[in-house]
């Protein structure tokens, strides 16, 4: 994941005592009383010179950092990126069954908010000791663009091998943003897994339960 950034293109950065970083443009600067900056998304900050330790100018990125994370902002360019996640369910229903599942998905962030990709999972069943490798689509909306932002997400597709059948795992989380410059991120999500299973004779069923992942973002 990059970011946007002009060649040669400075921004002001304001580095406050209490820790705080304040990117983009100062707008009114009064010696020895206060300082005025406008962030890249609009806003204006007013801090009096005694709070400020240093001002310099910085390579521009479509950031906009203050030290409480839940105002952080970020503006994420158009790129690959991809997720890998590891997930436990507690099944559900008659055939429901408990299973441990690794996932990973590859695809491309449309904007700051939509994410559609491909994976495969390996998802062991216990109680029928048999394993299902779903392939199948992902398709992920983040709802805010704070470093702590809820997100809505989905995958479906098909498993070919043991567990042969419709896959599908609509799902809802929180992605904690771990730093400001590559957008690495921690996810954790619950959701509802559906597995398409044949149990021969020509009769089908679907494996379901409840499930809980964690996975990591990069």
């Amino acid at each position: 994941m990059s970011f946007t950034y002009a060649q040669g293109e400075l921004q002001e950065v304001v580095y406050l005592k209490n820790g705080s970083i304040i990117r983009g443009t100062i707008i009114e600067q009064q010696p020895n009383k206060l300082i005025k900056i406008q962030t890249n998304d609009g806003n204006v900050f007013v801090y009096n010179i005694d709070e400020v330790d240093k001002i310099t100018k910085e390579p521009y990125y479509n950031t906009t950092h203050k030290k409480n994370n839940s105002n952080f902002q970020y503006k994420e360019t158009n790129g690959y990126k991809g997720f890998l996640e590891l997930g436990y369910t507690s099944g559900s229903g008659y055939y429901g069954q408990d299973e441990l599942e690794i996932n990973g998905t590859y695809g491309y962030q449309f904007n700051p908010y939509l994410f559609l990709g491909a994976g495969t999972g390996v998802h062991y069943y216990f109680d029928s000791d048999k394993v299902a490798i779903p392939i199948y689509a992902d398709f992920r909306a983040n709802i805010l663009k704070n470093t702590i932002a809820p997100f809505v997400g989905i995958k479906v597709g098909y498993s070919p091998f043991d567990f042969q059948g419709f896959y599908l795992n609509p799902n809802a989380g929180v992605r904690f943003a771990l730093d400001s410059k590559t957008l690495n991120a921690l996810n954790i999500s619950m959701g509802y897994s559906m597995q398409k299973v044949d149990i021969g004779w020509g009769f089908k069923q679907t494996v379901e339960g409840f499930n809980i992942k964690v996975g990591i973002e990069f």
